[in-house]
């Protein structure tokens, strides 16, 4: 029995020490001494915010994190005694604290004290929707302390930038008149004018765009009048075909070249559930100059109405001049159609000189034209004419049998076989930095639209953006479409995908989603994984013309 226990307990032994043998993350408990990363000073103790200043130690070249509560400083180089770091805009005085590889944390007796630059606002609310939130701007606008609203504490609504801000109303009393009050870290208060306080002013979802005229047929068209001669093409535009009209000679007002029209087959269009119908279209004319606008039946009565440059977005005055492709949208109920809110008969198109005369050649091609539920608002990121910051090997025009139109004359294609691990980081198509969206200008909402062709087999992209260290990446992709972490099998069609860009609702890649600012520079990649498809697929991606929008591009979408 004593030889059996000894044996016993030798295998126990000889148990343990082969399990000694395999190596633990630093994430488990070892009695071990690691190095902390020290502070013994600071070159300015007392700098002002988004100065770079020293960090003076010892390890530092373990440093992780240095911070002061919930506010991270960036470190910009490190060496064994010292770490220069950029103070952030937001901060509170505090110790500083270190953090190392190893998760090990030193707080420092180092209180440093952070200067605040002055805020100056230039730009009040004109007035306040009751219940909505307003912007202010001005400069330094991020390092406000407190803003109250008749005397009532108002909250910020996502994040300020150094030059504006939005705050909220909801919960404040307001009567016929509000005033705003900002009381800044450094500098005077300042006090605005007695606002006035009106009706909210709804955000709505856009209902689903109405294509008139893609021009990849030929259109249906009504002769004109006035006997000017004209030509009339169908050639390549910037998406698939264009419809040109040209003429020697610009007709003024004295006649019409040609007429498009589309009844919908007989059926007219429903605009009852648009909140702002808008007509929508691309323009081209090539240098010179050209003319064309919209008539639309309604209850059996036609009436035609002129682009005058819709409140001073584009420079058009009964004539439209481009070097290049322009979208343009204009507001139908502003052009002067009171009841286009209702069933329309039919749109037509009139291509007639306006203001161009008899001493200019007249040409204009247009392409895309749509009747869109808001402004366009477009934002172009990448229309793959020529590689955008992506790390894998893709190919121009890769793609074979593929129908229906892409943009311009390039796209990118990437052909990739997926691996055991279907999930393997593969690297980025396309990533572009500096982007940045206007929130006064996307306040409705955000659309990016790309257009997107599979071949005859399968392919995956997701979307992340990225800000100072917060990323966030949409995986899934559009269930809307079919879309399940790959893109529903196009059959070598090209085909819209048209997604709101809700960034709140993606997933977490690294730091905090809701510190990402869009109105501040941030980075945009679209990466290729294998995703749901199966290991061992030969997989094409062909993609293009990646925009954002303020309604969607997609006319087969029906917007949530």
């Amino acid at each position: 029995m004593k030889i059996i226990s000894r044996f016993i307990q030798v295998a126990a032994i000889l148990a343990v020490i082969s399990g000694c043998k395999k190596e633990e993350p630093f994430s488990k408990d070892y009695d071990v001494n690691l190095p902390a990363a020290t502070l013994a000073s600071v070159s300015d103790s007392k700098p002002f915010v988004g100065d770079t200043i020293t960090l003076n130690g010892e390890n530092m070249l373990t440093l992780q994190k240095v911070s002061i509560g919930a506010y991270n400083f960036q470190i910009l180089e490190k060496t064994e005694t010292s770490a220069k770091v950029i103070v952030p805009r937001l901060i509170d005085a505090g110790q500083i604290t270190l953090t190392n590889a190893y998760k090990r944390e030193f707080v420092s007796e180092v209180i440093l004290q952070p200067q605040f630059y002055p805020t100056v606002i230039t730009s009040w609310p004109a007035e306040i929707q009751r219940g909505k939130a307003f912007t202010i701007k001005g400069e330094n606008i991020d390092l406000i302390k407190e803003v109250r609203v008749n005397g009532k504490i108002s909250s910020i609504v996502g994040s300020a930038t150094p030059t504006q801000a939005s705050y909220a109303t909801a919960g404040i009393e307001l009567g016929e008149t509000a005033t705003i009050v900002v009381t800044p870290k450094a500098g005077e208060k300042q006090t605005s004018a007695a606002l006035s306080v009106i009706a909210p002013i709804n955000t709505y979802i856009p209902q689903q765009t109405i294509m008139l005229w893609d021009f990849e047929t030929p259109p249906a068209t009504t002769e004109g009048w006035g006997g000017s001669p004209f030509t009339a093409s169908n050639g390549p535009g910037f998406f698939g075909k264009e419809y040109k009209i040209s003429s020697p000679a610009g007709n003024g007002w004295d006649g019409c070249y040609i007429r498009l029209t589309n009844d919908n087959g007989g059926q007219g269009f429903d605009l009852s559930a648009f909140a702002k119908p808008h007509i929508t279209f691309l323009v081209n004319t090539y240098g010179k100059k050209g003319y064309a606008n919209p008539a639309i039946t309604i209850g059996g009565s036609e009436s035609d109405k002129h682009f005058t440059g819709q409140g001073g977005q584009y420079s058009d005055s009964y004539m439209i001049t481009t070097e290049g492709w322009e979208w343009r949208s204009y507001d139908l109920e502003a052009m002067g159609w009171a009841d286009i809110k209702g069933k329309l008969d039919k749109v037509d198109m009139w291509f007639r000189g306006g203001n161009v005369g008899s001493g200019d050649v007249f040409e204009i091609a247009l392409d895309q034209v749509m009747i869109t539920d808001g402004p366009l608002t477009p934002g172009l990121i990448w229309d793959a004419e020529a590689p955008a910051g992506g790390d894998l090997p893709i190919t121009f025009n890769g793609g074979t049998g593929l129908t229906g139109y892409s943009q311009g004359e390039k796209y990118a294609s990437y052909l990739y076989t997926v691996g055991s691990d279907t999930w393997a980081w593969l690297g980025n198509i396309m990533a572009v930095g500096n982007l940045t969206l206007d929130p006064m200008a996307y306040s409705n909402g955000i659309y990016i639209n790309f257009l997107v062709n599979t071949g005859d087999t399968e392919g995956y992209a997701g979307i992340q953006v990225e800000q100072n260290g917060n990323k966030a990446a949409n995986q899934k992709l559009d269930p809307a479409y079919g879309d399940n972490y790959k893109f529903r099998p196009t059959n070598g069609k090209w085909e819209w995908r048209s997604m709101k860009f809700d960034i709140a609702s993606w997933d977490n890649w690294g730091g905090t989603i809701g510190d990402i600012n869009l109105a501040e520079p941030f980075n945009l990649s679209v990466y290729a994984r294998g995703g749901n498809i199966a290991s061992g697929v030969n997989a094409q991606l062909h993609m293009d013309y990646f925009i954002f929008t303020t309604v969607p591009l997609d006319p087969t979408l029906i917007p949530e």
